[in-house]
């Protein structure tokens, strides 16, 4: 029995943005051609641009796909502190949290916040979803600490910048418990 066109066309993309995500992880952006991808995820040329277009739409997908992947990593980790009765320990789950989402994504961080940022659909897509993560995390800190609206604001904006940081440079030089404290500390004031 054969299975359905759409199911096997999912499955071929999924295969692409796979390798594409593979081949940003191993080599940056550069790493990520039409070729490369088509290679790597047993597919042709054809049918890369059959799906994508170019290369400029496949690293479009890519992104879409690294983001949402940040975003719902960021949901989750939100949901597993919501029962946590300590402020600390709860911020210091979401501080390794944080670092760890920034971790994981290393390479998309620098091709999509970094490398490709000047491109005006590339920012806004990174706008878009870092102001949805961004409303996650101040949304937290003012109902879960009282926080005002812009400590909030101010909070989230040194959690990004430390995350932001340590995926960037590849060290962690600042631990869970010291963006806990610090988040803490501006969010309260």
């Amino acid at each position: 029995m054969r299975r359905p066109q759409q199911s096997r066309s999912e499955s071929s993309m999924e295969r692409m943005l796979d390798a594409a995500a593979a081949l940003l992880r191993e080599g940056g952006l550069a790493a990520v051609t039409v070729a490369s991808v088509a290679e790597r995820s047993g597919t042709s040329n054809g049918a890369l641009y059959h799906r994508f277009g170019d290369r400029g739409r496949l690293v479009a997908a890519l992104q879409e796909r690294e983001q949402a992947a940040m975003l719902a990593a960021t949901r989750e980790a939100f949901a597993d502190v919501a029962e946590e009765p300590d402020d600390e320990r709860a911020a210091r789950a979401l501080g390794e949290a944080a670092l760890a989402i920034f971790a994981e994504h290393r390479a998309a961080t620098r091709a999509f916040l970094v490398e490709l940022d000047a491109e005006p659909e590339v920012r806004a897509r990174n706008e878009a979803v870092m102001a949805e993560i961004g409303g996650t995390v101040t949304t937290w800190l003012v109902t879960r600490l009282g926080a005002s609206p812009e400590a909030a604001d101010e909070a989230f904006g040194l959690l990004y910048a430390l995350c932001l940081t340590e995926a960037l440079t590849g060290g962690r030089t600042v631990g869970p418990d010291a963006v806990a404290r610090a988040v803490l500390a501006v969010a309260r004031g």
